[in-house]
């Protein structure tokens, strides 16, 4: 799924894309908060297992909302620092025990700047280098009223 952005910190328009987003109808009468993580979490394990150098992580935080909320499980794939292209979302730790996933706008000299689709306004101030990048969002696995 691809969410086109209005220029901010980019010149551009810029494309964000998670190239694989589920969305499942939860009636919260029927199912706990609990259960409905864990119907998130299974899928999203379930689709990492069919890739090669996939993980799953919990989501939280409100910076790339409306494309991936905060309680979404995500899934990345670790492709090669290389391969990075604008729009693409990736996680890196920000700092020791602080990941963070956001869409690459430019890459500089000192590594890739990043930004979150809410806050598109402020870039990061830490740049996503060889160092601190975990690798790309591939899946959203989200849970919709």
């Amino acid at each position: 799924m691809a969410l086109l952005l209005a220029p901010g910190c980019q010149t551009s328009p810029l494309t964000v894309t998670v190239p694989h987003i589920e969305r499942f109808r939860v009636a919260k009468s029927t199912a706990t908060p609990l259960v409905i993580d864990r119907a998130l979490s299974d899928r999203a394990e379930e689709f990492a297992r069919q890739r090669s150098h996939s993980q799953t992580w919990r989501g939280s935080g409100l910076s790339m909302e409306p494309l991936i909320p905060a309680d979404a499980w995500i899934v990345t794939e670790t492709i090669p620092y290389e391969a990075l292209e604008i729009g693409q979302v990736v996680l890196f730790n920000r700092s020791p025990g602080r990941r963070v996933a956001h869409a690459l706008v430019k890459k500089t000299r000192d590594g890739w700047i990043t930004v979150g689709v809410n806050n598109r306004q402020i870039a990061d101030s830490t740049r996503v280098t060889r160092r601190n990048y975990l690798g790309v969002v591939t899946a959203a696995f989200i849970a919709e009223p």
